[in-house]
């Protein structure tokens, strides 16, 4: 139970909404100050336990810890209820010297004192029992798993080890100005960043005149040294700081370090910066740590992210811990041992940790029984290794991080869905930047792994929080956090969050939970009668999600719940919202996204004076918004902003100068220039977001393309504009304002549905972009020099990491740029160029590209000549038929491309993935011919037929199976697994359909063989399985005659 970050945060928020009752009720400042003093005394008392990691963890301890926390609750609460009575009181129209009104307030006021006063009775008999909490449990604090420099290639199992480690090795050997010094490799938990860096310390022996291996333990106090294999020491960490500096004074020439397990920057700081002359030495230094700002902190200036492992080599790493032999991996042992690697989120730690409880189990029981456990709370191993992370968060980061478990499993967290959420449960209370606060938050839960972003063709779009890591923040979350069935929930829990995905859930929540905090109901129907038992259940919501759950419409009632501050019912088919809304004093966020029967918006939204996101945005049937946004000035994002005759006006957004992200739709003819001009945007000095979308048309009007660049020309944006959106604009050419020269900050450009513009602007000339998306010029037949224009340092696009060009019909060809452009660029994707032949030729020059993606392009013929490129993807490109000269490839997937009949010069490559259609029988010619590289992994997806013809070493494609790669994974068309071939026990382990199949098919598989071409192995393996076959016969027959002889 994670008792003491709920409490910190609690205790933080209360305080400092306590601070702003006193300055309202002056009468009861003593019993505030009382019940302040005490929540402060007793945090410090919990904090400092928690610092030594000796606070107990007995059952009256939780018990207590609870009482603790449902105060604290009570505390926000009556203080929400306090602000929404003296809000209610002042909306009102009362006269000056109105009795009623003055009875009112005393009446207010003697219940926040009655109410503060029993909290301080419940706190006189919980302080005694709290302040010898921490008394009870030893220091364990210096528990570390040392990492030694011994390395054993047999460990290391991942396809990207490999390849990770030549790229380190290859950035190491470098030198001369501008090369490399420092370097970090970063990753979650037990994801294999020693294992990495052990591998590169191994391969480097021969490299470097001196290697020292430093590991730090986890408290950060003791250092570890090795010279070379050879161990040196161990002290406390100032004493060895002075043995490292001696090494790194600039006497000590060719000197590889690695600092293994960097948990803080501080001291490594001084020790670097203090000794500049190791740089000039030609030393090099790596450091591993789970937390990137560390690495940077220390002016690390290459990161390298270690990633977790896929199903197929989770289940080897698996296979190979757990000691299985050949005959007992088959089919259903392997399905559960893949499902066992997903719930450990493929982190090596973890799966080698039950690989090693698995030895000498070999029934498929034994094992459903293991994958039926809870890791985190079976495994201290397991557990303890990500609490040393989790203690390092601070509270804030800590509360961030338990919430997210409340997300269903695999669910893609946005951030501002997150953070807003966030801000509405009070994480965040009292810190003058709310949104920069959360948004921080999320993004050093990414930057530390905790949450894995998810990206597309437009960038990160959310992350997820791996299986395995949402197991343990619902433990550390203990009762505060539901996700099971509810009807599960004991008399005793008191949980405040719940997450259902199913309505028939709802009526089973029991009676006694009555206290939600928050409530998420995703992906389910929800009938009014369920809806209204939440609103009479549940009266102190604070979140209330009902995203995806096809509601229709919205009860007058909700106007009781006085606590919400966030509603979300994107993607539901309400039509329209009751005027009760207006009740909701304390709403913050209001959702409703992608509402397709959406028609009105109820004017009492315009006194929601609280509402900091506001999002009516792909609402295609709302016309009628009746609410105005004069008294919505505490607005940071409003999205589906539309100008109309009778409705909202663009002037109105002259009073929103907070907004940090802003959407406005519907651009057309109506719009009005001077209400446009009225607008002034180039005053919202916060804006960092801004989208301008034009109405929806099919045929763009050719008269009004003058005047929608003159509204484009008005709405003139802020210079500190970071991402901008031009969505369907049909003007005559670009406003003034898309200029390098205004748009100094930019950072992320779409442009997408420019549908009259016949030639780019100079986007090269934009110092800061890193993101460049150029969607839907339909008349645009190719792009030239002008799109680099004229950069004032000599380099285009100096700073651009994502490409994305897509449904441009009439492209044919992109050149204009030179070989010193684009140095950064990391990933391209073409999507929909049907005309482009071939991709880019000053493609060939950028080093830096690693991922090429290419859908849908039927006229290309020929991929040739990228030497960086590290992965390719080709979908559904009909003419292909060659990829020739990419050097350093390492990763192809190829979907539904049937020309292709030449794949060569691809030595590195070592990962393939075939999807052959569902119609297709054969395997492409190319595959069958004898290859110069070496695969490592092959990946077929196709039709059971074909995989039939590939699932024995004497079907037709056997042969092929068993030399074409170290490891085969063969799959249907919905993702299931067919069967898979291991060369190392030279065994097929087939699925459970596969082996049905292979059954009805057994008299003609295994029958003996055709004796085979000698190309193929020649007469010695047709004799051998002869030989095999007679053995067995004669066998058979002397048993038998041995029995009746008897």
């Amino acid at each position: 139970m994670e008792s003491t970050v709920i409490l910190n945060g609690l205790i933080t928020s209360v305080s400092s909404s306590l601070a702003g009752v006193i300055v309202r009720v002056a009468c009861v400042k003593k019993d505030v100050d009382t019940l302040t003093g005490r929540l402060e005394s007793i945090m410090a008392v919990i904090g400092d336990a928690e610092r030594h990691r000796i606070l107990a963890r007995s059952e009256a301890a939780d018990h207590r810890l609870k009482k603790l926390r449902e105060i604290a609750y009570e505390a926000e609460t009556i203080i929400d209820l306090f602000r929404i009575e003296v809000g209610t009181s002042r909306s009102q129209e009362w006269d000056a010297a109105s009795i009623c009104k003055c009875v009112k307030e005393v009446h207010i006021r003697c219940q926040i004192g009655n109410d503060i006063q029993e909290l301080n009775k419940k706190l006189d008999t919980i302080i005694p029992v709290i302040q010898q909490l921490g008394l009870a449990a030893e220091d364990q604090s210096g528990i570390d798993s040392e990492v030694a420099p011994h390395y054993n290639e047999s460990n290391t199992i991942g396809r990207g080890v490999g390849s990770d480690c030549n790229d380190l090795v290859n950035l190491l050997r470098r030198g001369g100005e501008g090369a490399h010094v420092l370097f970090a490799i970063v990753g979650t938990i037990g994801v294999g960043k020693s294992t990495l860096a052990l591998k590169i310390y191994h391969e480097m022996r021969g490299r470097f005149r001196t290697r020292l291996w430093v590991n730090i333990s986890n408290d950060s106090r003791r250092i570890t040294i090795w010279s070379g294999d050879t161990f040196k020491g161990r002290a406390g960490m100032p004493e060895q700081r002075e043995v490292l500096r001696r090494y790194l004074d600039g006497s000590t020439r060719n000197l590889l370090l690695v600092i293994d397990n960097v948990r803080k920057a501080d001291d490594w700081n001084q020790l670097l910066a203090a000794n500049e002359a190791f740089r000039r030495c030609g030393c090099k230094v790596i450091v591993t740590t789970r937390d990137e700002n560390v690495a940077r902190m220390m002016g690390v200036t290459h990161f390298h992210r270690v990633k977790c492992l896929n199903g197929d080599d989770g289940w080897l790493l698996l296979h190979k811990t757990a000691n299985l032999g050949g005959t007992v991996a088959t089919g259903n042992i392997q399905d559960v041992g893949r499902s066992i690697v997903q719930k450990c989120s493929g982190v090596p730690m973890a799966i080698r940790t039950i690989g090693w409880n698995l030895r000498g189990r070999s029934r498929e029981d034994e094992w459903e029984s293991i994958h039926s456990q809870d890791f985190i709370s079976s495994y201290t191993g397991i557990r303890d290794s990500i609490d040393t992370t989790y203690m390092e968060l601070k509270y804030r980061v800590k509360r961030c991080f338990l919430y997210c478990s409340l997300y269903p499993e695999q669910f893609v967290i946005k951030q501002q869905c997150a953070t807003q959420q966030w801000i509405a449960e009070g994480f965040f209370e009292g810190r003058p930047n709310l949104e920069e606060e959360a948004e921080s938050c999320y993004q050093e839960l990414i930057e530390r792994g905790l949450l894995l972003p998810e990206h597309e063709a437009n960038g990160v779009v959310g992350a997820k929080m791996p299986t395995l890591l949402r197991s343990f923040a619902l433990y550390r979350s203990g009762e505060e956090n539901c996700v099971d069935n509810p009807s599960r929930i004991s008399s005793t829990s008191k949980p405040w969050r719940l997450c259902i995905t199913d309505e028939e859930a709802i009526e089973a929540i029991p009676v006694y939970v009555t206290r939600l905090r928050t409530l998420f109901v995703s992906a389910s129907p929800l009938r009014r009668s369920s809806l209204d038992l939440i609103i009479g259940r549940f009266p102190n919501l604070r979140v209330l999600d009902l995203r995806d759950t096809q509601v229709e419409s919205i009860p007058k009632t909700l106007g009781r719940l006085l606590q919400l501050r966030y509603l979300n019912l994107s993607n539901t088919e309400i039509r329209k919202l009751p005027q009760s809304i207006g009740n909701l004093m304390m709403l913050q966020f209001l959702i409703l996204q992608n509402c397709p029967y959406l028609t009105q918006m109820t004017s009492h939204v315009g006194r929601l004076e609280n509402l900091r996101g506001l999002d009516f945005s792909g609402a295609p049937e709302l016309n009628d918004v009746r609410f105005r946004l004069l008294k919505l000035t505490g607005l940071n994002c409003l999205r589906g902003f539309f100008p109309a005759n009778h409705g909202l006006k663009l002037k109105e957004l002259h009073a929103l100068r907070n907004l940090t992200s802003l959407q406005i739709l519907k651009l057309g003819r109506a719009s009005s220039i001077e209400d446009a001009h009225q607008s002034r945007l180039q005053e919202m000095y916060h804006l960092k977001e801004l989208e301008l979308c034009c109405s929806s048309v099919d045929q763009p009007p050719v008269d009004g393309q003058e005047h929608m660049k003159d509204v484009f020309s008005a709405l003139r944006p802020p210079q500190s504009l970071v991402s901008l959106k031009l969505d369907g604009y049909y003007g005559n050419g670009f406003p003034a304002w898309f200029s390098v020269s205004h748009l100094t900050a930019l950072q992320r450009l779409t442009l997408d549905g420019c549908v009259h513009c016949q030639r780019l602007p100079a986007l090269g000339e934009m110092m800061n972009l890193k993101f460049l998306a150029i969607i839907g010029f339909s008349v645009l037949t190719e792009i030239n020099y002008e799109l680099r224009g004229a950069p004032a340092t000599g380099v285009a696009f100096p700073l651009l990491e994502q490409l994305f060009l897509g449904r441009m019909q009439n492209m044919v060809s992109w050149s204009g740029l030179v070989d010193i452009d684009m140095p950064l660029l990391e990933r391209l994707q073409l999507d929909s160029c049907p005309m482009m032949i071939s991709v880019p030729s000053w493609l060939q020059h950028c080093t830096t590209l690693k991922s090429l993606k290419i859908q849908h392009a039927d006229a290309l013929q020929y991929i040739e000549n990228l030497p960086a490129l590290k992965e390719l993807q080709v979908h559904y490109s009909s003419n292909l038929n060659r990829i020739l000269n990419l050097s350093r490839l390492e990763d192809l997937k190829i979907v539904s491309c049937a020309c292709l009949t030449v794949v060569q010069d691809v030595p590195l490559l070592r990962n393939l993935h075939l999807d052959l259609g569902k119609h297709t029988a054969e395997l492409p010619e190319w595959l069958q011919k004898k290859q110069s590289f070496t695969l490592r992994g092959l990946e077929i997806i196709g039709s059971e037929d074909l995989l039939n013809r590939c699932s024995s070493s004497t079907a037709r494609y056997g042969r092929l199976i068993k030399d074409a790669a170290d490891h085969v994974y063969a799959k249907l068309h919905g993702g299931s697994l067919y069967f898979s071939y291991t060369k190392r026990t030279g065994m097929f382990y087939r699925s459970r359909r596969c082996r049905e199949c292979f059954s009805m098919q057994g008299a003609a598989i295994l029958a003996v063989p055709v004796a085979p071409q000698r190309v193929h192995g020649g007469w010695e393996t047709w004799i051998k399985y002869t030989l095999c076959a007679i053995f067995l016969i004669v066998s058979q027959f002397f048993v038998q005659w041995a029995v009746s002889s008897r």
